[in-house]
């Protein structure tokens, strides 16, 4: 784990909610994912409001620009108990114990928690976008590939099986399969994914992954002047899958030379 995103042991005290003084005290009121949510705004210096707590489900923040209401939610992964002892593994004897994992699932779990209160905000009007924090990683939960499999299933083989058994099965390409959250008729309210992580001392970025299927789209347009990279999936070759994309503006890559200062 990088220095400046160390968390205080699971056991023991209870935590402070102090990542390290490079990135500052996280606020009592916020959750750590939810602080490092409104620094990056602040320094990009994004339009942001935060939603005062309802009854019902209420999303965390409404950010507007340019006249766009853009529903968000903030959501962050902590290790689960089989991450925490691997861990002491690791800090005890030098290696870590085997984990076995879905790609994706707990991306998923994250999906079902937040779409209510997008939901219930955005009412079919206002895209919602779920932003993911997971203590400063790219790789790992957050990395795109399972992203992509959050979103669109796992990826599977198709194996053809003729009916002469002198010929051999073969591979027809491959296509995505079970466990997909974003269909034409589900999560549609969820218009994109963002990943918030850190690549140094208060360097944070925010990627931001479409959902071809939002009932509401993203326009890109809208995070791109505050030097947010975006992506979208792309056509993808005939028998394979398609991938992400970087969605390019005619500027360029909006992540270079994005910089603290408001204009």
């Amino acid at each position: 784990m990088a220095p400046w995103l160390a968390l205080p042991p699971a056991g023991g005290r209870k935590p402070c909610h102090r990542l390290s003084s490079a990135l500052g005290p996280v606020r009592m009121s916020r959750t750590p994912s939810e602080d490092y949510f409104e620094r990056l705004c602040d320094k990009r210096c994004i339009p942001l409001r935060r939603i005062p707590e309802g009854c019902g489900k209420t999303p965390d923040y409404e950010l507007t620009i340019e006249g766009q209401t853009i529903i968000t939610e903030v959501k962050e992964i902590t290790r689960n108990k089989d991450e925490q002892e691997s861990d002491r593994v690791m800090e005890e004897r030098g290696y870590s114990n085997v984990i076995s994992t879905t790609p994706g699932d707990r991306v998923r779990k994250k999906i079902s928690e937040a779409l209510p209160q997008i939901k219930a905000r955005s009412k079919g009007t206002y895209p919602g976008l779920l932003v993911l924090f997971d203590r400063g990683f790219v790789a790992g939960h957050l990395d795109p590939y399972c992203i992509r499999v959050a979103m669109c299933g796992l990826e599977q083989i198709n194996i053809a099986v003729p009916l002469d058994p002198s010929v051999s099965p073969y591979s027809t390409g491959m296509s995505f399969g079970p466990k997909r959250k974003m269909t034409k008729g589900h999560n549609t309210s969820i218009s994109a994914i963002g990943v918030l992580f850190a690549t140094g001392p208060d360097e944070l970025l925010l990627h931001v992954y479409h959902n071809r299927y939002a009932a509401v789209p993203l326009q890109p347009e809208l995070l791109a002047r505050y030097g947010i990279r975006q992506y979208k999936l792309g056509e993808g070759a005939p028998g394979a899958n398609p991938n992400w994309e970087v969605i390019v503006f005619p500027e360029g890559d909006p992540q270079q030379g994005a910089g603290s200062d408001c204009r």
